[in-house]
């Protein structure tokens, strides 16, 4: 049995029986790596009964041997555990010797559960990424329990295809075929971000990635295990990605940790269920914490390539690394964020009767065609990377939609099948939508909370809203409710702007302004016929 494995069960049993007392000393590491908290985990209490099937469980795999599948190790009711893609199979395994058959490993990918770890939605039980640096891009709905702050670990390495081995990231950013991995949503990419860091001229070498990777084009930011694939198949090239997707899939390639030092993956062992499921599974948890410790769990996971503190280095290994400081790597990883952070966005049209407006006395141009033109270039100019909805409003009794808005395309990447395609039809069939009043008010609080409830914490969040008047809906909102409404429906865990646009001097900037002040927005005027696209270029940088 490894050396942890006291640890692990100890604070399984902590979890499940009570909260430590809120007085005792503070722990010398930050909380959600060493031990529970009163916030992390409110109090639990369960029964007699519950705690002793949870003690018998911990205790049937006391001597680190595996169980045959049909011996009833894992005692407990069925429970649901998200992990790293590259990990899942041999955590499957693992159980799977163990007789653990009623607990299902699901392979997901880490922003599958950051979305609806941030908007509170479904979670699986338990959740194992491959870092604990996800956390950090997001404020949790409910904060997750730390049970294992590492299963087992891999340092980022450099993997090169020439036969040559590249001991340094500076010898990797003198050549030309350097592989890189999108950072946003690769742990492993961020080996090489950090190694940016050291010289300006490398920061300037990895613009051009930055700018594919944005662009959400298929390949733009190709798998660790692709890039790989690539470096096999043309013989040159390096790259950056973990020991264990090396030793796994091109152990015949030179490897080496950057004497700059690495970024590791940790693989921390995550309960995402609330107070009431981790209740309800409680002796599940804890048998699943003491498979983990056993030596079997150590040496199956050290066979599939990854480091364990019970059973060493896989083979082939590159030896000992230094791990780069993680203040370091957070900073980098939050700058990355910040330069890669897709635009996320409902565009919101009015298509009231004085959109049809000519924009000028005796002009041929319309009120909608303007913004027709500047809603089609953005969806032109957006990367794929970007999302983007299209919305149109009137007030019903008169207007042709039916209702005081409708939600004419889904919002979606640009990059996804057919989106560009879909909003550009619609935005062109807007012309036969015009009719009836400006029902503003309740258009932009049906869009402010349909945002709210799509966040993407890896996004940039935003509803623009385009329009020429004033709200004249005579059953709507008031603006003071309205304000007061929007307010109600924000969430600092989900941070959503609006962004208005106002076609004309005739548009309600008082409203446009107090809805945007609302949300953390800004409020814009295009008063001349060639300024609604410089508007929308300048409301959409906004981040």
């Amino acid at each position: 049995m490894s050396d942890k494995a006291d640890i692990s069960t100890s604070k399984a049993l902590a979890i499940i029986e009570s909260e430590e007392p809120a007085e005792q000393a503070a722990p010398s590491e930050p909380a959600r790596k060493l031990q529970p908290t009163r916030e992390t985990i409110g109090v639990i209490a369960v029964a007699a009964g519950v705690l002793a099937a949870c003690l018998v469980a911990t205790a049937l795999v006391a001597d680190g041997k595996p169980a045959t599948s049909g011996s009833r190790t894992c005692l407990g009711p069925p429970m649901t555990v998200a992990v790293a893609p590259e990990a899942a199979t041999v955590v499957g395994d693992i159980l799977e010797e163990a007789g653990c058959g009623q607990i299902e490993v699901q392979p997901t990918k880490a922003d599958q559960v950051l979305q609806p770890m941030a908007v509170g939605g479904d979670l699986p039980d338990m959740w194992i990424p491959d870092s604990s640096l996800w956390l950090e891009r997001i404020k949790p709905a409910v904060e997750p329990v730390t049970l294992r702050a590492s299963m087992a670990s891999s340092p980022v390495v450099l993997v090169s295809g020439d036969g040559l081995t590249r001991t340094s990231y500076a010898e990797a950013f003198i050549e030309d075929d350097l592989l890189v991995g999108d950072p946003q949503r690769m742990m492993s990419a961020l080996g090489t971000v950090v190694g940016s860091r050291e010289e300006p001229r490398y920061e300037t070498k990895l613009e051009p990635y930055a700018e594919r990777i944005a662009s959400g084009a298929e390949g733009a930011a190709p798998t660790d295990t692709a890039r790989l694939a690539e470096l096999q198949t043309a013989m040159s090239g390096v790259t950056a990605t973990s020991e264990q997707q090396w030793s796994t899939y091109a152990p015949q390639l030179k490897a080496s940790a950057p004497k700059e030092g690495t970024v590791v993956l940790d693989y921390p062992v995550l309960i995402t269920a609330d107070s009431s499921r981790r209740n309800a599974i409680a002796s599940t948890i804890t048998a699943f914490a003491r498979v983990l410790d056993s030596g079997a769990a150590d040496t199956s996971l050290t066979q599939a390539g990854f480091r364990t503190a019970g059973a060493g280095k896989p083979s082939p290994n590159v030896g000992a690394f230094t791990q780069v400081d993680s203040a370091a790597v957070a900073e980098a990883a939050s700058e990355w964020n910040a330069k890669l952070r897709p635009t996320r966005t409902i565009a919101v049209v009015d298509v009231s009767g004085s959109m049809a407006w000519p924009t000028a006395l005796g002009s041929d141009t319309t009120r909608l065609r303007l913004t027709q033109a500047a809603v089609s270039e953005a969806v032109e100019l957006l990367p794929g990377s970007a999302a983007l909805g299209l919305w149109a409003f009137s007030e019903k009794t008169e207007g042709e939609l039916g209702g005081d808005h409708a939600v004419l395309v889904p919002t979606r990447q640009l990059a996804s099948n057919n989106q560009r395609a879909q909003l550009t039809g619609e935005i062109a069939g807007l012309t036969a939508r015009t009719g009836g009043g400006t029902a503003l008010h309740d258009s932009a609080l049906a869009a402010y909370r349909a945002a709210v409830a799509s966040y993407d914490p890896l996004a940039s969040n935003s509803v623009l809203i385009f329009t020429d008047g004033t709200n004249d809906d005579p059953d709507s909102l008031d603006l003071t409710e309205l304000v007061g409404q929007l307010k109600a429906a924000s969430d600092p865990r989900r941070p959503v702007r609006v962004l208005g646009v106002g076609i004309t001097a005739d548009a309600d900037m008082g409203a446009l302004r107090a809805i945007a002040d609302a949300t953390g927005g800004a409020a814009y005027v295009a008063e001349r016929p060639e300024d609604v696209g410089t508007v929308l270029r300048e409301a959409l940088e906004q981040r």
